[in-house]
């Protein structure tokens, strides 16, 4: 009777399990401002029929740079959301493109993606673009310019936790990450 009953709670479970895989949710972009297109990839793994819709849920990005979405098709730039259907035992593209327009800066793009309207996913991508001279140079950050209006983790959570890597988010656009230990 025991494993009866124990087969009978696990069986909801089979039928209600993930159908897909996202391969990394959070990556990060370098590169030079002169460069038309800084991208980075990561995948999506179907294993039965998924229907999907994204959403940009954050994006805080210098106001001269553009972006836009390749899930699983390349869009127009500047598009938010969108829906599709993917085949099973498919590996699709989970792309953002910035356009940095020869702006130097530092940013934040945040997608939300529905699964079977059942599943939820974030995937984040943080992008620094720095000046064409050299990619390795660090910038001095003036702590005294203004003040956040808001911190994230690297799972793009807010906080104000200490000892670990934090995104502080600007007014303007401009996002520094921070490690303050304590």
């Amino acid at each position: 009777m025991k494993k009866q009953l124990l087969i009978l709670l696990y069986l909801p479970m089979i039928g209600f399990g993930q159908s897909y895989s996202i391969d990394q949710h959070n990556l990060q972009m370098y590169g030079n401002a002169n460069h038309p297109d800084i991208s980075i990839n990561t995948y999506y793994n179907t294993i039965d029929t998924c229907i999907i819709s994204w959403n940009i849920i954050q994006r805080s990005l210098p106001p001269q740079w553009d972006f836009s979405i390749c899930f699983p098709y390349c869009y127009a730039i500047g598009l938010t959301n969108a829906q599709n259907l993917i085949s099973p035992n498919e590996q699709v593209y989970l792309n953002c493109h910035i356009y940095p327009n020869n702006m130097v800066g530092n940013g934040i793009m945040q997608m939300e993606i529905t699964t079977n309207n059942l599943h939820k996913d974030t995937v984040t991508w943080i992008v620094s673009v720095s000046s064409a001279t050299n990619t390795d140079q660090f910038s001095v950050i003036d702590f005294e310019k203004s003040q956040p209006f808001k911190i994230i983790d690297l799972l793009g959570r807010e906080t104000k936790q200490t000892n670990q890597p934090l995104f502080y988010i600007f007014d303007d656009g401009t996002v520094e990450k921070r490690i303050t230990i304590d």
